[in-house]
């Protein structure tokens, strides 16, 4: 084998005698060229010369940095967590803009890995984001017997929703679909298993919570401790997966999500991109469930997903009379489609994305055949919707650092025009900075 070093000496010993035989812009061509030759062939000497390279005083202590990833030898390894998003809203047709400027979400903490078998992650917020009722996000300890079987334990998110166990950093909008932020739970302690089997393609979750609920309660908490807890469980397929063995390209999933509520206005309710309520809150008693269904196709170019979601609530001896009430039935949907225009797929250098986002959230309740109402005890409750389109633009510099603008159309739907709202279309234009690690 040709040793590359004394190639490269011999290519710039070919070379040197033409310097003076030609002019100043020849010369400096040819300067270029000298360098890029002997560039090509210290770079094929690399592989070579690695092999045997001298150890620094880093990888001799046995700590080694990669990216923002601290490796202890091969016992421990720590991932500093940062985020910083600044949302800046551009222009609403509805009334005049009083404070163009909010953070979208402050947070730290770190992850790990220890021994190969144990995980762990603490995370807190700055500020009270993301439905959650306390500035702690994820604490949680993993333990992995193996790829069919880890179990965690802790608060983190219950195993519902693609995109609500999406991370904030990597949403391709500035908020969830309206469904997803009105009909998924966000975070709760409890112990969940979890696995990967038939070689990767079945992958499930199913977890027990403490609370009734992961979202806020109107009525006094103390109601909660003589409830039952949360189940909640997920089974995800992925058929088709791309040649490095992780990433998706073809993807289903179900979900389902029990537990039983108080008594009182504890229904849930549908929020504007504004985070105000289009709806009001209805009495509900008894047993809450929650499906989910998730479809995510991911081509070279083009990525399109979308999800069902319904939530029906008991309403166990809430009419006016003290008999049961038909349930209360909220559903939601939505598609979203993204193309890549420039940069490769899966990769965390520069990359640009074209986005839209159809979704839809409903509430009616499951008996209309009587005149429908608007009051929080009404048999037939009215039905009311919100279509939402969004369009958007995301630009990622690199890893760290990404820039999305979105504009959005809300439109609400009352079919029976018995509200005093407003239906017609409003427009949203915001865009959002973001540095996360």
């Amino acid at each position: 084998m040709t040793d590359p070093r004394a190639s490269a000496l011999a290519l710039l010993t070919r070379l040197a005698p033409l310097a003076p035989a030609i002019g100043r812009r020849a010369r400096r061509r040819a300067a270029i060229r000298l360098r890029y030759a002997a560039a090509v062939v210290l770079a094929s000497a690399m592989p070579a010369l690695a092999q045997t390279p001298a150890p620094s005083p880093q990888e001799q202590d046995g700590v080694r940095w990669d990216g923002n990833v601290i490796q202890f030898g091969e016992a421990v390894r720590l991932e500093p967590k940062a985020r910083l998003q600044g949302d800046l809203l551009l222009w609403n047709d509805v009334a005049p803009v009083d404070d163009h400027f909010s953070w979208g979400s402050r947070r730290i903490g770190i992850g790990g890995e220890l021994f190969n078998r144990v995980e762990f992650q603490v995370e807190r917020a700055f500020q009270d984001d993301d439905d959650d009722d306390t500035a702690w996000r994820d604490v949680f300890v993993e333990v992995r017997l193996s790829r069919a079987f880890q179990v965690r334990g802790g608060r983190f998110k219950l195993p519902f929703s693609l995109e609500r166990t999406t991370s904030r950093d990597e949403l391709d909008f500035l908020e969830r679909a309206t469904a997803v932020r009105a009909l998924s739970p966000s975070r709760d302690t409890g112990v969940m298993v979890h696995g990967r089997v038939a070689n990767r393609m079945v992958e499930y979750e199913a977890g027990i919570f403490r609370t009734a609920d992961g979202l806020d309660v109107v009525d006094d908490p103390n109601s909660w401790s003589a409830l039952g807890s949360t189940l909640a469980g997920r089974i995800m397929v992925d058929p088709i997966r791309n040649n490095d063995g992780r990433t998706r390209d073809l993807h289903f999933g179900v979900a389902l999500v029990r537990n039983t509520m108080p008594e009182g206005l504890n229904s849930e309710v549908g929020r504007l991109f504004n985070d105000d309520r289009f709806t009001e809150r209805m009495h509900v008693n008894g047993q809450r469930t929650r499906l989910g269904a998730e479809a995510m196709w991911r081509g070279q170019r083009v990525t399109v997903k979308g999800e069902l979601l319904q939530l029906t609530d008991q309403r166990l001896g809430q009419s006016i009379a003290g008999t049961d009430l038909p349930d209360l039935v909220m559903r939601g949907a939505y598609v979203t489609g993204v193309v890549r225009v420039f940069g490769a797929r899966g990769r965390r250098g520069q990359a640009v994305d074209i986005t839209a986002r159809f979704d839809r959230l409903s509430f009616t309740s499951a008996d209309d055949s009587d005149e429908p109402f608007t009051n929080p005890r009404a048999e037939h409750v009215a039905p009311l919707a919100k279509n939402t389109w969004t369009f958007g633009a995301t630009w990622q510099l690199n890893r760290w650092v990404r820039l999305q603008s979105n504009l959005i159309r809300e439109t609400l739907v009352d079919p029976f025009d018995v509200r005093d709202i407003d239906t017609q279309p409003t427009w949203t234009a915001a865009m959002r900075f973001q540095l996360a690690l």
